[in-house]
């Protein structure tokens, strides 16, 4: 509590001592009226700097040409199951399952389950599978699977080889259910 009080106190100071140079301003433009119009000029110049600077770097941001596509094609998508499976045979299952995870949701939105946004909370997905119109037991097995990992990838890093398995199995029903 006292150092709250000294921190106003100063502050409550250093804003005096602000103001009373304000104050003291007016009389210098009685009694030095050149230093008192250069202080003047000087503060209109920064001023007019600091818009021409916001014009200049408005103007440039609109020349700027459009930003180039993603670098991941449409026509050529990256496929997550096989890296997935790559990862997996390296030991890095927890890796695995979250590739095999952005593989169901890029699946479901294929399908129309989800609208896949970068936006959408994993939360959201969830939710979205819920309320589809996808088999139930396959919509509340990658409910389950989707919290999962979600705690696993951002908690504890448990790299156990039976969430890719669970990931997998639930990837092959999603995949023989688009057939």
């Amino acid at each position: 509590m006292v150092r709250n009080t000294n921190t106003a106190t100063r502050l409550l100071a250093w804003l005096q001592r602000i103001f009373g140079w304000f104050g003291n301003f007016q009389i210098l433009h009685q009694s030095a009226p050149a230093l008192y119009w250069l202080i003047v000029l000087g503060l209109l110049a920064v001023f007019a700097a600091l818009v021409a600077h916001i014009v200049w770097m408005v103007s440039v941001a609109l020349r700027a040409p459009e930003p180039p596509e993603p670098s991941m094609s449409r026509e050529n998508p990256r496929d997550l199951a096989t890296e997935a499976e790559s990862l997996a045979a390296s030991g890095r299952y927890l890796e695995a399952a979250h590739g095999l995870m952005i593989a169901s949701f890029r699946a479901l939105a294929e399908r129309s389950v989800i609208d896949l946004r970068p936006d959408r909370s994993n939360r959201w997905i969830r939710g979205a599978v819920r309320s589809s119109k996808l088999d139930e037991n396959l919509a509340g097995e990658i409910d389950s699977l989707v919290e999962r990992t979600e705690r696993h990838w951002f908690g504890d890093r448990q790299n156990n080889p039976a969430i890719y398995a669970q990931w997998r199995s639930a990837f092959a029903h999603l995949s023989d259910a688009a057939r």
